[in-house]
């Protein structure tokens, strides 16, 4: 792995990290604020931290594998394999939480959000077979890239929810 690629992915992983203590801030305003933590409340704190841990560690998986002496034609297949694994769990769960606490149809952002999601993950499928491209850093920084900018994204949509003040506070 190179100076410029480990140096991303550890900004990366940086970057995620930060991303989860901000939010954990914004929703402890909300406990501050009085109001009390509803299932949906629950279901984006998860999507933020979890997701923003996945980001975080997924990003130091390459660093490890090198560290481990791991060459470089086994490491960008095994962190995409992981990383896929992890993001094709996360879709699903995610999928299954939000209808479980939000019944009806998805908003159009949301839909859009789920189709890239999942050529997302393709492309790191792709990556861990070689097909198209042989693997290599660039489909798996993208793919945590878009994530990290995905749950942000996220946040910002729903930060109203948790910056609302309950009525008689």
């Amino acid at each position: 792995m190179t100076s410029a690629e480990s140096d991303y992915l550890l900004r990366l992983a940086t970057l995620s990290l930060s991303f989860v203590g901000f939010s954990t801030v914004v929703v402890t305003l909300r406990g501050a604020l009085g109001a009390e933590l509803s299932d949906r409340h629950l279901r984006l704190v998860r999507l933020y931290i979890e997701g923003g841990l996945l980001v975080t560690a997924l990003a130091l998986v390459p660093t490890l594998l090198e560290v481990l002496r791991i060459p470089a034609t086994v490491t960008w297949p095994l962190s995409s394999a992981i990383a896929a694994l992890i993001f094709t769990l996360v879709l699903v769960i995610q999928f299954r939480r939000r209808r479980t606490v939000e019944p009806g149809r998805f908003p159009g952002w949301v839909i859009v959000t789920y189709a890239v999601s999942i050529a997302a993950v393709l492309g790191l499928w792709l990556n861990v077979v070689g097909i198209f491209f042989s693997p290599n850093v660039g489909p798996y920084a993208l793919v945590l890239t878009w994530a990290i900018c995905i749950f942000g994204f996220i946040f910002v949509r729903t930060i109203e929810l948790f910056l609302h003040r309950p009525p008689g506070a």
